[in-house]
C-alpha cells in the first residue's frame, strides 16, 4: 500500500488502532482521527508515522476529509470505524433506550459514515470505503437493540453506495462477533459467558484479525456491497 493514504476513524484506541497499525505497516499514510481521546491518538499516530485528526464525524466529517486532503494530497481508503462507545447502551430495558440515546448513536454510527462516504466521494479519484457493523445488525441482540438497528442501517447504506459509486468507488462492509476490546468490560459474568457459549472457536476475537480483514478489502479490486462477516463461527452465515 505504498503511497496510498488513508482515513481510519475512530482510532485512537481498540480495532481502529489496530487497523491503523495494520495499514502503516503496510506502507500507507495514516490518518487517525478521534473525537475526544487526543493522547491516545496521537500516540497510534506517531507509531504508525501519520497524522492525528480531531473530530465528530457526524458533525465534522467535510473538514475531516479537507484536513487529511491538505495533508496527504488525497484520500484513497476510508475506514468508516468510529462508533458511539457508551456501555448505557447496552442494555435490555427497554425504558432506558431514550430518544437521546438513539439520536447519539444515530449521529455517529449510521449519519457520521454516511457523511463521511459522502465527503470522501467527492475526492477520491478511485478507492476503497469499508463500513464496519457487527453481528446483531445480522441475527438480532439481546442487549444491543439500539446499536444493532443502526449497524443494520450501515449494511443497507454499503449496498447502496456499492451501486452509486461504482465503479470509481468500491464500498464493503465488516461484521464483527465479539471483539477483545473495550466493550467487553461493560459485561457481567453472565452476559460474557452467554456471548463465549456462542462462539465455536471459544473465545473473543482480536483487534489485529479485525484489522487484516480491512487490509484485504482496502487491497482487493473486485469486490463491492458485501458484507464480510468475522465472528468466531457465530453466526455461521
Amino acid at each position: 500500500m505504498k503511497g496510498i493514504s488513508v482515513l481510519v476513524t475512530g482510532a485512537s484506541r481498540g480495532l481502529g488502532a489496530a487497523m491503523a497499525r495494520a495499514f502503516s505497516r503496510a506502507g500507507a499514510r495514516v490518518a487517525v482521527n478521534y473525537r475526544v481521546s487526543r493522547r491516545e491518538a496521537e500516540a497510534v499516530a506517531r507509531e504508525c508515522g501519520g497524522v492525528a485528526v480531531q473530530g465528530h464525524v457526524g458533525k465534522d466529517a467535510d473538514r475531516l476529509i479537507r484536513e487529511v486532503v491538505r495533508r496527504f494530497g488525497g484520500l484513497d481508503v476510508l475506514v468508516n470505524n468510529a462508533g458511539l462507545a457508551d456501555p448505557r447502551g447496552w442494555t435490555d430495558d427497554l425504558e432506558k433506550m431514550t430518544d437521546d440515546l438513539w439520536k447519539r448513536v444515530f449521529e455517529t454510527d449510521l449519519l457520521g459514515a454516511f457523511k463521511c462516504s459522502r465527503a470522501a466521494a467527492r475526492v477520491m479519484k478511485r478507492g476503497k470505503i469499508i463500513n464496519v457493523a457487527s453481528i446483531p445488525a445480522l441475527i438480532g441482540d439481546r442487549d444491543g437493540l439500539v446499536y444493532a438497528s443502526l449497524k443494520a442501517g450501515v449494511l443497507g447504506m454499503t449496498k447502496g453506495l456499492a451501486v452509486l459509486l461504482a465503479p470509481r468507488i468500491q464500498v464493503n462492509c465488516m461484521a464483527f462477533g465479539s471483539m477483545a476490546t473495550s466493550w467487553a468490560g461493560w459485561l457481567d459474568g453472565r452476559q460474557k459467558r452467554e456471548y463465549l457459549s456462542a462462539i465455536p472457536l471459544d473465545r473473543f476475537g482480536d483487534p489485529q484479525e479485525a484489522a487484516e480483514l480491512a487490509l484485504f478489502l482496502a487491497t482487493n479490486d473486485f469486490v463491492t456491497g458485501q458484507t464480510y462477516v468475522l465472528d468466531g463461527g457465530e453466526t455461521r452465515v
